[in-house]
């Protein structure tokens, strides 16, 4: 591995933008918290959808990054090691635990700018007002943390859709690597990184379909029904924590899938 100052400078910057990436991700789960104590549901996706163009912006960054400190470390001549992409998906998790822990005040923060932006109809206005000495003084009165009792929740899994939960896990675990998986295809077979590289739609379109198709309409449909009154805000509140802990769990899984998928990716893309 390349002990240089540049490798240094790029890992440190790909491991922050991964663990803010994993951080909104799972922070944006606040907002069905938003939609279920607002009532409304489409505010609320439009006022975290701002931070998934942040998150959006972090990752088109990112894999540029990682692929440039692979590019240095083929061009030293150095062998492929597998050390500085386990340390970028450790960042995932990191980011996704902070994301979890960061929840309870986010919901508690957003829900006047959902219903600031009720009033105004313009996120634009929201945005100049975020800026004022008010917005500050809200965030911090917004800080909390979850009580122990919640936790405590976690112990009953009465109600709680293990398949959905399991499914959170798989889906984590391939989008977690699969950007990771083909660079570091390329970088077993330098030859065909490119190739490998273009690869990358094949976990992550997997990961994007189960997501689409199964998790988000659930959960949708569940925050429906505690805006209606038809399921309680605690079982909403603890399925929402095993999302969380699925999610984690789904990153940390990521490390023993990295080493097969990027293998099987490297076959694919020399089979083609």
């Amino acid at each position: 591995m390349n002990n240089g100052w540049i490798f240094d400078k790029y890992l440190l910057a790909v491991c922050c933008l991964t663990s803010v990436v994993y951080f909104i991700s799972t922070s944006n789960i606040a907002s069905r918290i938003v939609a279920s104590r607002t009532k409304r549901f489409a505010s609320s996706n439009v006022m975290f959808n701002i931070f998934l163009l942040l998150s959006q912006f972090a990752t088109t960054i990112q894999a540029p990054l990682l692929a440039k400190m692979i590019e240095n470390d083929i061009s030293a001549g150095n062998k492929p090691n597998d050390t500085i992409f386990r340390v970028v998906i450790f960042s995932a998790t990191l980011g996704t635990i902070l994301g979890g822990f960061a929840i309870p005040t986010l919901h508690r923060f957003m829900e006047k700018g959902v219903d600031s932006m009720y009033k105004h109809s313009s996120v634009f206005k929201l945005f100049l007002k975020s800026f004022k000495t008010k917005t500050f003084l809200h965030f911090k009165n917004s800080i909390k943390v979850a009580n122990i009792n919640n936790y405590k929740q976690l112990l009953n899994l009465e109600g709680i859709n293990r398949s959905i939960i399991l499914m959170n896990i798989v889906v984590y675990s391939f989008t977690t690597i699969s950007i990771l998986s083909c660079l570091y295809a390329g970088y077993i077979n330098p030859e065909l990184r490119t190739t490998a590289l273009s690869m990358s739609g094949i976990a992550n379109g997997f990961g994007a379909i189960l997501m689409i198709l199964l998790l988000q309409p659930y959960d949708a449909i569940l925050t429906d029904k505690v805006i209606d009154g038809t399921v309680s805000h605690t079982f909403f509140r603890r399925h929402l924590s095993f999302v969380v802990i699925s999610r984690i769990v789904g990153t940390l899984c990521g490390q023993f899938l990295f080493i097969p998928m990027s293998r099987l990716i490297a076959f694919l893309a020399s089979s083609i």
